[in-house]
């Protein structure tokens, strides 16, 4: 095998074994996000109470209040490219590399103090 052949083989390793730890990230952050809608978004009386509707669709979760119109500013909660958890354009980083409970209590801070609650 050539050098060229092998230094290219070793590249597509190394793509490989980059892409199984992004799509690994990925879905751990989108089990995060799904568990946080279950038990805290869905059942929660404060939102309902606020008129606030929530669609979760697997990777994202959208927050808003129909009741204001169209120029209302709803709040997006997604899984990012690489894994981690952007709220409004912030990173917390991938669920996976803190405590879970830290990254659901800045969601929980970002969410009240998005819509005043």
């Amino acid at each position: 095998m050539s050098a060229l052949d092998q230094a290219v083989a070793e590249l597509e390793a190394r793509r490989a074994r980059d892409d199984a730890e992004r799509q690994s990230r990925q879905a751990a952050s989108a089990a995060f996000l799904k568990g946080f809608y279950e038990a805290d978004i869905a059942p929660s009386k404060a939102l309902q109470e606020g008129g606030i509707q929530a669609v979760f669709d697997g990777v994202r979760l959208m927050l808003q209040r129909p009741q204001e119109g169209v120029y209302a500013e709803g709040m997006m909660i997604v899984v990012g490219e690489q894994g981690e958890i952007d709220v409004n354009g912030r990173s917390l980083g991938p669920a996976g590399s803190q405590d879970r409970s830290a990254i659901t209590r800045e969601l929980i801070a970002e969410i009240i103090g998005h819509f005043s609650l």
